[in-house]
């Protein structure tokens, strides 16, 4: 059994480096790549899914009628018939197979009887669409079950994995922080404006040009390099962008998805009123041709383990923290009004900073990364035995490796009950790499009296533009930032 939660290990850290690598996910994660329309995998143009019931896919008693819930499947093709299999989510053995039922507009109607769901939580629909062609096509569709609690109880169960030591543990970190000069280091900076940051955004920001122009604070913006010191004799570095004038701004760190990678400038960030920092968490510089391949991130067979704090995410996660303590000590900041937004492995980290940081004033973590691991290793193992998983509503407790020793400190589901701040975050339903019941694990432990969760039915490892524009204008209002810092 040992060797096989390693193996798991290995499996996650594997998925961990990849993810945030497939789309653009702009405010919260920028990337330094062209833009591209295609969603990312596992959404298929081809099968629409969506419920008369609920616009949102989750499901509860009071939602569904007759004791079953309906979900519709709208074929982009000529088509006979179409099969389904339900299983929970992550796990890949069925425990409820059907053929679905066929309208004369290639429609397709999936019931699900709500008695066979013995657990609140996320469940996937593997679906097989016959088109009279060889080769059937595929989709895939999830929703959630009696996640958002109610009067009939609900709500996602967790294992919960927080060890007692967990704050003591991460105000080592802090302490250690405290004994680093940061240092600080800026280069020249250069203005953009108007068209010239919608090239940049379509060119090498992931972005179109200018999704959202009444959101703009001001359209002359300038940018360059900045780095400051860190943790175990490490630079951190990474791209500034901001407003013209002196300030005070709010101050917007932008954290990245996964990847050892160049950083893009956040220029749309700067023009939306914020003083904004994009870093390279790893400590190397932002715009390197080739990056070193560094032991423990991809997990290679390098012991990161035990003990804990040797682990390759500790340096990571205390980078980011002293990029908090860099821009809280610029006098161009407002050190109230300082914002963490992220996507994918900077969505994890969003959460995380939120929950070491109190001068975090508001976070937007979007398709948060790393929660409620100890679901997704029981996941895999059970995958491998071909088991349902539907005898246990949560997992069984970790066996005593040196693994879970070590991952629980990192989960960011035991940073989320110390998070206060306002939080703004999103869930895509068939997110293969930022799972539902880790996201909504997240989300369910959120210590803040202030949250919100944008829904994303059959979106995957994506960004919405939309997302994108209501947490600009979200950020506006928990900042009292309307109309602030426009030139």
């Amino acid at each position: 059994m040992r060797n096989r939660w390693r193996q798991v290990v290995g499996v996650v850290g594997i998925v961990i480096a990849v993810a945030g690598l497939n789309r653009s996910e702009a405010m919260e994660s920028n990337l330094n790549l062209p833009f591209d329309s295609k969603m990312s995998p596992p959404a298929t143009p081809e099968l629409a899914f969506y419920s008369r019931q609920v616009e949102d896919l989750l499901f509860d008693p009071a939602t569904v009628q007759d004791g079953q819930i309906e979900i519709r499947c709208q074929a982009g093709r000529r088509c006979v018939g179409l099969k389904y299999e339900v299983s929970r989510n992550k796990f890949e053995t069925a425990f409820i197979k059907g053929d679905a039922t066929a309208l004369p507009a290639n429609t397709f109607i999936i019931k699900i009887p709500t008695e066979k769901l013995l657990y609140p939580g996320f469940y996937d629909i593997k679906v097989s669409l016959d088109h009279g062609m060889k080769e059937p096509l595929s989709g895939l569709c999830a929703f959630g079950w009696r996640v958002k609690g109610g009067p009939d109880g609900g709500g996602l169960k967790v294992r919960e994995t927080r060890p007692a030591d967990f704050a003591a543990f991460w105000a080592k970190g802090k302490a250690a922080l405290a004994q680093v000069p940061l240092q600080p280091e800026q280069g020249e900076l250069k203005k953009y404006q108007g068209k010239e940051i919608d090239a940049y955004n379509v060119a090498s920001a992931a972005l179109p040009g200018d999704y959202d122009p009444t959101g703009h604070k001001t359209d002359v913006v300038e940018a360059g390099k900045v780095s400051f010191a860190s943790i175990k004799g490490l630079r951190v570095h990474g791209w500034l962008a901001k407003p013209l004038g002196d300030g005070p701004f709010p101050a917007m760190l932008v954290l990245p998805g996964g990847g050892i990678v160049s950083r893009p400038m956040p220029l749309e960030h700067a023009r939306h009123g914020y003083l904004a920092l994009d870093i390279q968490v790893h400590g190397h510089d932002v715009d390197l041709k080739e990056y070193p391949k560094a032991p423990g991130y991809y997990n290679d067979g390098h012991e990161v383990f035990s003990p804990p704090e040797d682990n390759y995410w500790n340096k990571v996660y205390l980078n980011c923290w002293q990029a908090v303590n860099y821009l809280a000590a610029r006098k161009d900041v407002d050190p109230k009004r300082i914002v963490v937004v992220g996507g994918s492995q900077g969505g994890r980290m969003s959460v995380v900073l939120a929950g070491l940081e109190p001068r975090i004033a508001a976070a937007v973590p979007a398709i948060a990364h790393f929660g409620n691991i100890v679901y997704w290793r029981w996941a895999e193992i059970l995958n491998k035995a071909k088991q349902t998983g539907m005898d246990l509503e949560i997992p069984p407790v970790p066996a005593d490796t040196p693994e879970e020793r070590c991952w629980v400190y990192y989960d960011v589901m035991n940073f989320a009950p110390d998070v206060q701040c306002p939080v703004f975050m999103n869930i895509g339903l068939v997110d293969p790499v930022s799972m539902p019941t880790g996201v909504w694990a997240i989300y369910q432990r959120l210590g803040s009296k202030h949250k919100k969760m944008a829904v994303l039915p059959g979106m995957g490892h994506d960004w919405s533009a939309e997302f994108d524009r209501q947490a600009w204008r979200w950020l506006d209002e928990k900042l009292g930032q309307a109309g602030a810092g426009a030139k």
